[in-house]
């Protein structure tokens, strides 16, 4: 069982055209050597559930296919109750959605003979989680892990439409049009944040909790960041006006907007956001609820193959 693969496969991740195409995928994977068995996910969050029993299984390398949704449910089906179900498990990552931010920072290119080699040759890479607790619309709190990035602000508002709107423009024309149309209505907002002992009371645009480089389809918004330091590094983006924001919008895709007077840079571990308006949260890609919110980092937590 150890050299078999469990793959979950999201047929509409890719506007539909994964499920169109794996059939080919899963012909040329078996091709080439590997072991695989997979099960198509049907409703949201069922590959969370299907990734536990896989896990439960015994099968200990489980293929994401899939966007950074689907591989953000299949993370947080390597967990139970708080624990991971086999600490010798690992994650790999065939990303076929919008946005393949997730993967820009591992390094893995998202072809399917790159995933054969991943799976056949890839090295074991242990990486920092996060857990983010936070309000589902339905008014109860819940946890969620993560492994990229979570955002309090305007990614997160932006996350919400480009969620709901058709992805057939892929990830960067998707999330550039996104954010574009989201930045003529937002508001910024008065958050409350606390950054390990440090705590910040001020109107700001955004919240970004980065374990990884990028985010909204290729955005490199930390450019630092490492997914195995043991810290996040928190982007702040303060009480920006329209204008200015979108005179430097183009340089988050660069890396380049560090330096920006009202954007402040932290590193740490526990964060505690609240804010006096709504404000919508988003954790790799998705986007399940609101703040206030409590992300804690657990270090070097889980094996990824690269």
């Amino acid at each position: 069982m150890d050299k078999k693969v469990f793959a979950i496969v999201n047929p509409v991740s890719a506007n539909g055209a994964t499920g169109k195409e794996w059939p080919v995928f899963e012909k040329t994977i078996k091709a080439s050597g590997i072991n695989l068995d997979y099960a198509y996910t049907e409703y949201p969050m069922h590959a969370k559930f299907l990734t536990q029993e896989a896990l439960k299984a015994g099968y200990k390398t489980i293929l994401s296919v899939g966007g950074d949704g689907t591989m953000n449910e299949v993370l947080n089906g390597f967990f139970y109750e708080g624990m991971l179900i086999n600490e010798n498990a690992s994650l790999s990552i065939f990303s076929r959605g919008t946005g393949c931010d997730t993967i820009r920072t591992i390094g893995i290119d998202k072809d399917v003979d790159s995933i054969i080699e991943v799976l056949k040759f890839g090295k074991i890479k242990l990486v920092d989680v996060g857990i983010a607790e936070f309000i589902q619309y339905e008014g109860n709190t819940t946890q969620r892990y993560f492994l990229n990035v979570s955002d309090i602000g305007i990614g997160a508002q932006t996350t919400y439409r480009v969620n709901r709107s058709s992805k057939a423009l892929k990830g960067f024309l998707s999330f550039l049009i996104g954010a574009l149309s989201t930045m003529i209505s937002y508001k910024n907002k008065d958050f409350e944040i606390t950054i390990d002992d440090i705590t910040i009371n001020e109107k700001l645009n955004s919240i970004i909790i980065a374990n990884g480089k990028y985010f909204g389809g290729g955005m490199k918004i930390a450019p630092m960041a490492d997914m195995s330091d043991g810290y996040f590094d928190i982007i702040i983006i303060g009480n920006i006006s329209k204008f200015d924001f979108l005179l430097n919008f183009p340089k988050i895709y660069k890396g380049t907007h560090m330096n920006h007077p009202k954007l402040l840079h932290y590193k740490g571990k526990k964060i505690k956001i609240n804010a006096k308006q709504k404000a919508l949260i988003e954790v790799d890609g998705e986007q399940p609820g609101v703040i206030e919110a409590n992300i804690n980092i657990l270090p070097n937590k889980l094996k990824i193959l690269v």
